[in-house]
């Protein structure tokens, strides 16, 4: 599916993605680790989003590279299975950046339109 098709639905609509020393913090990790945070797992945290178990093992450790320590715990499965939390440090990872959002897309809100404007409707391919 083309991005295009992706969008053909949706406001418009701004995304971003911060870059750090030590890594990038954006919307696909942001989102596996909300999650984390609402399903206690990797895995079904994984499934929700429709991504690859390879793919969110692979997001864990860049996740938890990004800071001074770790911002996801697991635990792995067994007779007691396994599971994620996040740290406090994660916790306060994702309560950030849904400030950060919010500021940018407050920001951006009045220029998003314009741009919108500007542009005017796309032609509906049928």
């Amino acid at each position: 599916m083309a991005t295009n098709d992706i969008a053909a639905d949706r406001a418009p609509a701004l995304w971003h993605r911060v870059l750090l020393p030590t890594g990038a913090l954006g919307p696909g990790k942001i989102a596996l680790m909300r999650g984390i945070a609402a399903t206690g797992s990797v895995s079904a945290a994984a499934r929700r989003l429709r991504m690859s178990h390879a793919r969110s093992v692979q997001l864990v450790a860049a996740i938890n590279a990004l800071g001074a320590g770790p911002l996801i715990l697991t635990r792995t499965g067994g007779g007691a299975g396994g599971g994620a939390t996040l740290t406090e440090r994660g916790q306060a990872v994702l309560d950030a950046h849904a400030r950060l959002a919010a500021v940018v897309a407050e920001a951006a809100a009045a220029p998003l339109a314009a741009l919108t404007e500007v542009l005017g409707d796309p032609p509906r391919q049928g």
